[in-house]
This record gives C-alpha cells, structure tokens and sequence, in this order.
C-alpha cells in the first residue's frame, strides 16, 4: 500500500459513519424538520423548531461556513427530541442546510432553513399541484414537466412555492427519490403536502415528514393538512386536534391560508367546522381535480373560504397567488411546460 492509499485509508476509518442529507435510500434520517418539503423560516435572532430522533449538536451550513445553534431540548411522545434553535442576530440572510453532528453520525438536511431580513406586505406564493412524477401518460416525463416548472418558478416573481399533493403516481420511493431531485433545483422555499397517489405504506411520511403541519411567513400563517382520504381527516382522529390547534395558533395572522390536496362538500364535518365555519381560512389552495374551478366553487359553502384549485402540473400547469393588503388574490393559471 502507498503511503498516499495508507493516509486515505486512516482518514476513511476516522470519519464518522452517516448518509449524508438523508438516509442512502433518501428517507429521512437524524433530522425529522425541518426539511426541504417543509422548511423553517426566520429572521436573524428569532428561533425555529426542529425535531430529530435524539439530540445532537446543531448548525446552520451555508457557503462556506457552519454556524452553530443554540438549542433547548425537550422530549417528544415516542421518544423523538424537539429543539427550539435560536439563529444568530449576525446570521446572514439566505438559504441554509440544517445538519446535525453526534460522535458517529452526521446528518445534513439540504434547503431545510431560510433566514430573511424583513418580511414584505406584498409578496407571491406559486401553487403547483399533481406533479405525478413517475407518470408516463404523456410523451415527455412527468419528472421533466415539474423540472420545467420550477425553473418557471425561480424565474417568477414569487417568494414561496406549495406544491399541493400527487407528488407521484405510486408513492414509491424511486418516485420519492425523483421528485425531491427536482424540487431542490427550486431557489425557494417549497412546502410540500400528499395526495391519494402518494400514500404507499407510510412512504411519503419516512421521506418528507408530517403532513399536516403550520408555518407563518411575515404577517402570514399557513395551515398544511392531508387529505388522503375521501373524509378530510379521520374523525375524532389526530389531525382535527391538530388542525384546531394550529388553527388557534393562525388567529393573529393577518391571512391563513390553507395548503391541501383535494377539497369536497361531502368530507369530514369536523375539520371543515374548524376551517370554514369556526375560524374561517381566507383561502384553501388544493388541486387533485386537473381542473379550474366552476364560478359555483369560488367559496366554501357554508362560508367565505376562497377555494383556490389549480389545474394540474403533469399537464403543464402552475398559478401564482399574490397575497397583498387587500387580500389573496388568485391569477389566471398558466399553462407553461410543454407536455409532448
């Protein structure tokens, strides 16, 4: 053995063993969320929650520096640990990974936090929907129509991105894999939630997290939530606790909007008692029907919840929001990827 095969070899033996950025099948590992499906925002000096599966020490990773985090650890049920980490006041605002270190591990979620210096009254959120990547129902690739899109989106004027369920066709972790591929080329955080195709044994939760989840953005709170199911939640279940915290928590913001896959009359009274009828959403972005809505769907029926439902990005599709001072104001979707 050359001494230079020898040195490499005693530097492969020290370092730790870990997958980097996930696990090597790309299911999350150490570091739970904040994800690239489902990211942080924050100013310098404020604080996001992250939950992993035990402690370790955390830091921001930009380029070129890792910056260490504060934390306060507490426990959660099942055993997983929540810390609340506090960014710096001198942190530079941009895009950062999270990573996690331990004696013999290192974990290192990629686009999981954005820090941002101030937060405009005016900004605009692109809503895709339906990506279905693993689809071959058209000439070209489902994978190749989302990656179309995104450049779309990092060459709009928007801020955020939702990315509103049917993620694949089959939910399976090829398709996972290949979908998250093409959402981290997005410059933008990017908010994911399922759909009925993603729901493959518990796939989409082992690589993007829990799919009901809440996050503000400036004066802004937005409620994520999964409606896999024909009813919008199981009743007395999980979610619709969930669902009124969360909903408690979005009361002084100055818009909530709601991120789901699918909305109809007939789903589970209780959630939508919470949503529409209790503490009414200002609007409910949502897909699943590849379709506009009719005028007679503008609103929730029994209340004034803007419905929002953007045609589907397998055939091209996407739609930018602009939420303003006087509202969530909807465009015209835009059909801007060639499908053959």
């Amino acid at each position: 053995m050359t001494r230079r095969a020898a040195a490499l070899a005693l530097v492969v033996l020290l370092m730790p063993v870990y997958g980097y950025g996930r696990e090597a099948d790309g299911a999350l590992g150490l570091i739970r969320t904040p994800n690239n499906g489902m990211p942080a925002i924050v100013a310098p000096g404020g604080a996001f929650e992250a939950v992993l599966v035990h402690e370790a020490e955390l830091f921001l990773v930009g380029d070129p520096d890792a910056i260490a985090l504060e934390a306060i650890w507490s426990g959660l049920p099942g055993g997983r640990k929540r810390a609340l980490c506090v960014v710096p006041e001198h942190v530079v605002p941009g895009r950062y990974a999270l990573e996690a270190r331990t004696r013999d591990a290192l974990d290192h979620n990629v686009r999981a936090v954005f820090v941002y210096a101030r937060f405009p009254d005016y900004y605009v959120v692109a809503h895709l929907t339906d990506t279905h990547v693993g689809s071959t129902r058209h000439a070209r690739p489902a994978e190749t129509i989302f990656a179309d899109l995104i450049r779309a989106v990092n060459d709009s004027d928007a801020t955020l991105a939702a990315i509103t369920g049917d993620l694949t066709d089959d939910g399976t972790p090829e398709q996972l894999r290949a979908f998250l591929r093409v959402l981290d080329t997005c410059r933008l955080p990017t908010f994911v939630q399922p759909g009925n195709h993603d729901r493959e044994s518990l796939h989409y939760e082992a690589f993007l997290g829990p799919p009901t989840y809440m996050f503000r953005y400036g004066y802004d709170g937005f409620l994520a939530f999964d409606t896999k199911d024909f009813v919008m939640a199981d009743e007395l279940g999980r979610q619709d606790a969930d669902l009124q915290v969360f909903r408690r928590a979005l009361k002084p913001c100055r818009w909530a909007v709601g991120l789901t896959h699918r909305f109809e009359p007939m789903m589970g009274m209780r959630s939508q008692l919470i949503l529409f009828v209790d503490e009414p959403l200002d609007a409910l972005l949502f897909g699943h029907f590849h379709r506009e809505n009719t005028p007679e769907e503008a609103l929730a029926p029994w209340g004034k919840t803007q419905l929002i439902m953007t045609p589907a990005a397998v055939y091209g599709w996407l739609r930018f929001v602009d939420m303003t001072v006087s509202g969530v104001l909807a465009r015209p979707s835009e059909q801007r990827a060639n499908i053959e």
